[in-house]
Parts: C-alpha cells; sequence; structure tokens
C-alpha cells in the first residue's frame, strides 16, 4: 500500500522516543512523500502548530509526553477552530483509553509497536476523510 497518491503530506508526530521517531520516518519515507516535523514534547508541538509556516495534513500524538501530555495537546487542538479538520492519530502502549480519546476528538488509534501495514492504513483511510 501506498501513500504516494496524496502527494506531499505535512505530519506533525509527537513523541518523546527519538528512536520511535526515526522508525516512523524511515517507515513512512517507503510509502510516501511526507515532510515530517517533529516534537518531543507538548509544548514543543503547540508552538509548532500555532506557527506553522506551512499547512499540517496529521498529527501522530504520543500519549505519555514531558510538560504537557498527549492529552492536552489534543484537548488544545479539538478546542481551536482552526485546526477543526486536522486529523489526530493517537500512538501509544495502552489502550485502555481509546473510548475517551475518541470522545475528546482523537480520529483513530495506532497500539505500539505497530506494523507499516497497520500505520499507512490509517494514515490513508484519515486523510481520505479529511478530502
Amino acid at each position: 500500500m501506498s501513500l504516494r497518491h496524496f502527494g506531499n503530506i505535512n505530519m506533525l508526530i509527537v513523541e518523546d522516543d527519538a528512536f520511535n521517531i526515526q522508525l516512523i520516518r524511515s517507515l513512512l519515507a517507503k510509502v510516501s512523500d511526507t515532510d515530517i516535523i517533529s516534537a518531543y514534547n507538548g509544548d514543543e508541538a503547540l508552538e509548532i502548530l500555532e506557527s506553522a509556516d506551512q499547512k499540517i495534513d496529521m498529527v501522530l500524538l504520543d500519549l505519555h509526553l514531558p510538560i504537557k501530555s498527549g492529552k492536552e495537546v489534543l484537548e488544545f487542538i479539538r478546542n481551536n477552530e482552526k485546526f477543526d479538520e486536522l486529523p489526530v492519530l493517537i500512538i501509544s502502549v495502552d489502550g485502555m483509553d481509546e473510548i475517551e480519546l475518541r470522545k475528546m476528538g482523537a480520529n483513530d488509534f495506532i497500539l505500539k509497536p505497530f506494523d507499516i501495514d497497520e500505520l499507512v492504513s490509517k494514515i490513508s483511510a484519515n486523510l481520505k476523510n479529511k478530502k
């Protein structure tokens, strides 16, 4: 499966583990034309979203972050009408919060560890819903 038919995708990955960011970056490089912007904590993510020179097409958001949690970032995104159409995919080792996170406005949920097919499938489905 490929994401190339979507053209260039600007994706914000909010993840405090540099290895996971690099893993996602390398997996997506095989199937898409993706510009990845990364944030290592919730505050960085909010700064990037508020000041982005380019439109962000999707956010992959870890829940367990320093400074501001993934839930706080999600709450900020969903309380700002500027981001109404922005898909947010939660990436987490803990599936316990999935129902709550969907009620808060998360578009999808990916459990770690994930594989490339699951990642691409969920990104594709959420970009299609956005377009």
